[in-house]
């Protein structure tokens, strides 16, 4: 859920209201899953811009549907 709703607003720049109600969920519900998202984004490229490797998969490809 948390990817298709970062795939929505940051991909296909759509409101994250319109993106909410599009996927079912509340406003707030998205707001919480896009911070956590882009925060765990943005741990991960620093992760990778100090190891100078490509990681292996991320914390959202384990377990984590689209939608």
């Amino acid at each position: 859920m948390a990817r298709a709703l970062f795939r929505r607003v940051e991909e296909m720049k759509q409101h994250p209201e319109l993106a909410a109600r599009a996927l079912g969920i509340k406003p707030g519900d998205a707001a919480y899953l896009l911070a956590g998202l882009r925060e765990d984004v943005v741990r991960e490229f620093v992760l990778l811009l100090g190891t100078n490797r490509p990681p292996k998969e991320t914390t959202h490809e384990r377990g984590i549907s689209d939608e």
